[in-house]
């Protein structure tokens, strides 16, 4: 019986020697589990080794490609400040011919692209940036400003919805989306987008300046006048948007034929400079219109010491000396006709 007993144990244990005498050992189980998980270790770690020096070996080759780049296109840069083009080219070339993977040393080569006038070229390598990192919000809005610049507006737009998606708020990109939306002459999406971006940045002149130039050109002189004031006595506009804003003032005061302010403030920013015969051309003929024709008689000398020749100035003069209460017909300068849609002139000068 009890050999019996021993067989069928060993039985279960997955022996057919019904004589073993020590079938159930759990101290050689468990040398062998330990030679099983040894033996397992050893190829995980041989293979750990193996795919790690794989890695570093790519990760070596990448990070090569990528301070080559950079240093190709510090080279380039330097040969082009020097007005060496060829050689800045040729390094720009060898630069491209790199490839470089990582987002920091693409952006490098795309700017120095840019820079050198290659700017499809630039706009391809940030759009396949872009294609790869959909989520990054600065990439495609680098991409959609140098679409805009190129002149692909289906392009820039593409991109710069993709980078509102998670920066809607984003000063440039607001701002980028007003000048598409002039651009297409869509004046009520650029008006809304302006004002936006002064709820994100109110003391932004260039925006107050961009409201006012988009408020001429649609015909609203009496609205564009106001914002032009403010930005002349704001206390955080630069001298050239002080000197832009009081000449812009000037001609929008003209075309609503307020003779006298539009001579102060064209005159006032023509002394400022830097004036052309054409500017003073005009300061003379806003004091012409307003009655002060001793001081019109001197803007126009202004011009002509600029362009003797200037047809409009010598004629105007030559009424102004004769006048003998006969009613003093002159050319009217570009950008004193009342503006609308159809007549968008941009007059500014700076």
């Amino acid at each position: 019986m009890a050999r019996r007993n021993r067989f069928i144990a060993a039985k279960s244990l997955g022996t057919d020697s019904p004589s073993s005498p020590a079938v159930y050992r759990p101290a050689d189980l468990q040398k062998t589990r330990i030679g099983i998980s040894g033996s397992i270790s050893g190829v995980m770690l041989t293979l750990l080794v193996i795919t790690s020096c794989g890695c570093a070996s790519v990760r070596n080759r990448i990070s090569a490609r990528s301070e080559q780049c950079t240093e190709l296109c510090e080279l380039s840069r330097q040969a082009r400040e020097q007005g060496l083009a060829s050689d800045a080219d040729r390094f720009l070339d060898a630069a491209m011919k790199r490839r470089p993977t990582d987002t920091q040393t693409k952006l490098e080569l795309a700017e120095e692209l840019w820079n050198s006038g290659r700017q499809i070229a630039a706009a391809n390598v940030v759009a396949d940036l872009v294609a790869e990192q959909p989520d990054d919000a600065p990439a495609a809005l680098r991409l959609a400003r140098m679409e805009y610049e190129i002149g692909r507006t289906a392009a820039a737009e593409s991109a710069l919805r993709l980078a509102m998606i998670n920066d809607p708020e984003n000063p440039e990109a607001l701002r980028l989306k007003a000048e598409l939306a002039e651009r297409q002459g869509d004046w009520d999406t650029a008006l809304a987008t302006y004002h936006q971006l002064l709820q994100v940045l109110p003391d932004d002149i260039a925006t107050q300046l961009a409201m006012a130039s988009v408020h001429i050109r649609r015909g609203q002189s009496d609205r564009a006048a106001p914002i032009l004031r403010g930005v002349v006595h704001h206390p955080h506009a630069t001298l050239a948007q002080r000197h832009d804003a009081e000449w812009q003032l000037g001609l929008t005061y003209a075309r609503a034929e307020r003779w006298q302010d539009a001579a102060v403030c064209l005159q006032s920013a023509a002394q400022k400079g830097p004036a052309t015969s054409d500017d003073w051309y005009r300061v003379a003929y806003a004091q012409m219109k307003g009655g002060n024709q001793e001081a019109a008689f001197a803007s126009l000398s202004e011009a002509l010491k600029l362009e003797p020749n200037h047809l409009a100035a010598l004629d105007l003069t030559r009424q102004i000396k004769l006048h003998d209460h006969q009613p003093i017909t002159a050319v009217v300068p570009v950008g004193f006709a009342p503006q609308t849609v159809e007549n968008t002139t941009d007059t500014r000068r700076l």
